[in-house]
């Protein structure tokens, strides 16, 4: 894993549909952009300066099963950091599956919220340290489905269940603000970071610039997860890389 002076996370993000990267708006995949990267190629320039590399199955997430397996291996082989992979991920043998395949950490959305005893059970099986808690809020409650279907759950009493779970690792995206290049919601962050200091909470949604993860980074939480500002040429690999080591 890429370490820095500031140790705060830079995961940027490849999202799969039909087994290519791209970035939805908001989550509807009505609003579909389509990047022209090799997947190997992704991985190996995020390595350069990230601390891992974010990878959702878009198709998964909305089938509830992991669909692309292969392009994930892809990605895990050609990367020199962690990966983690969420998306669809419904059952343990899902997990063993990625970790298999070289994944570094699985993350779980949709089952954390609808069905606590399969967290429960990944956790005692894989370890902690191999799961993360993928939030996705819109409106404040969260989401789940793809971001398809609100729960009635407020992301506060959510991370709240969580505390006994042994989750260390959540990451929080405003559905909002994802895909807009809108910048992040900074405040939220700061807030949930002074609710549940005991968690490592990582940033997503509406990152735009590096000034935007100088944003983040001063909120005091752990890391950002990013993707369109990258694809579409507002965070540049010049940047990310002195980012890295800019004190703190």
């Amino acid at each position: 894993m890429n370490t820095n002076s500031s140790s705060f996370q830079l995961w940027p993000s490849i999202d799969l549909i039909d087994g290519k990267p791209v970035r939805l708006r908001q989550g509807d995949f009505a609003h579909k952009t389509e990047y022209d990267h090799p997947l190997t190629d992704l991985a190996e320039t995020f390595s350069r300066f990230a601390s891992g590399i974010h990878v959702v199955d878009l198709d998964g997430a909305k089938q509830g099963k992991i669909t692309h397996y292969d392009a994930i291996a892809e990605i895990a082989a050609a990367a020199s950091i962690p990966s983690e992979v969420g998306g669809g991920v419904r059952e343990l043998a899902d997990i063993d599956r990625l970790l298999a395949l070289g994944v570094a950490r699985v993350v779980i959305g949709t089952s954390a919220v609808t069905d606590p005893t399969f967290l429960s059970e990944a956790i005692d099986q894989f370890g902690a340290d191999k799961i993360v808690v993928g939030a996705d809020i819109k409106n404040g409650y969260v989401a789940t489905n793809a971001w398809q279907q609100s729960s009635q759950m407020m992301i506060d009493t959510f991370l709240t269940t969580l505390k006994s779970s042994g989750i260390r690792t959540v990451s929080v995206t405003e559905i909002a603000r994802d895909g807009t290049l809108s910048g992040p919601p900074v405040e939220l962050y700061r807030n949930l970071k002074s609710l549940f200091p005991h968690l490592e909470i990582i940033a997503s949604g509406g990152i735009s610039n590096i000034a935007d993860l100088r944003l983040l980074r001063g909120a005091g939480i752990a890391g950002a997860i990013f993707g369109k500002a990258y694809y579409e040429g507002m965070l540049t690999l010049d940047e990310l890389l002195d980012f890295i080591n800019e004190p703190c």
